[in-house]
């Protein structure tokens, strides 16, 4: 059985065969909790550094997409893609029902408590997404689950906030 951060990894190396997908965050050249392992040796054009700038990396998201790419942003933790709110609310929900066009992108935001993070720094605010018209919300619990859901992620044409569990890792 594959563990659930090979999952993610596994089903991150697939989508990057296509050359319009890009990962993007803050840590992804570095091997992101297992997550991004190798990545970025792989794909180097297509594994994108950020520095921190959370609105940045938000409404770059929601540019790339519009641009024709198929964005994958990996936010650390939930706590910090909730600084960029203004997109994640005020843009990235809307575009779909106000234009009538495709908006592929990925929220990938990690939940809950491990190595280096601080107590303000393991909030859930997946329910806030989940009643938010304009994103859906994958919530893998099972290694398979999450790979199939961030392939199909990946490859759908609407914002989702994909959820990961650090204590599945």
């Amino acid at each position: 059985m594959n563990s659930f951060s090979y999952s993610i990894n596994k089903a991150l190396d697939e989508s990057l065969q296509d050359p319009s997908v890009l990962l993007c965050g803050q840590l992804v050249r570095h091997d992101h909790s297992a997550l991004t392992n190798g990545l970025h040796l792989k794909y180097p054009a297509q594994v994108i550094t950020y520095p921190v700038s959370e609105n940045l990396m938000n409404s770059s998201a929601m540019g790339l997409s519009l641009a024709g790419k198929r964005p994958i942003m990996l936010h650390e933790r939930f706590d910090f893609a909730i600084v960029g709110m203004d997109a994640l609310v005020n843009h990235i929900p809307i575009w779909r029902k106000k234009c009538g066009i495709k908006l592929p992108l990925v929220m990938m935001v990690v939940v809950g408590h491990g190595k280096g993070q601080g107590p303000q720094q393991n909030k859930d605010f997946t329910e806030w997404f989940r009643e938010m018209d304009g994103w859906s919300v994958y919530e893998p619990r099972e290694p398979e689950q999450a790979y199939w859901q961030l392939k199909h992620a990946v490859f759908g044409d609407s914002p989702v906030m994909y959820v990961i569990h650090r204590e599945l890792y």
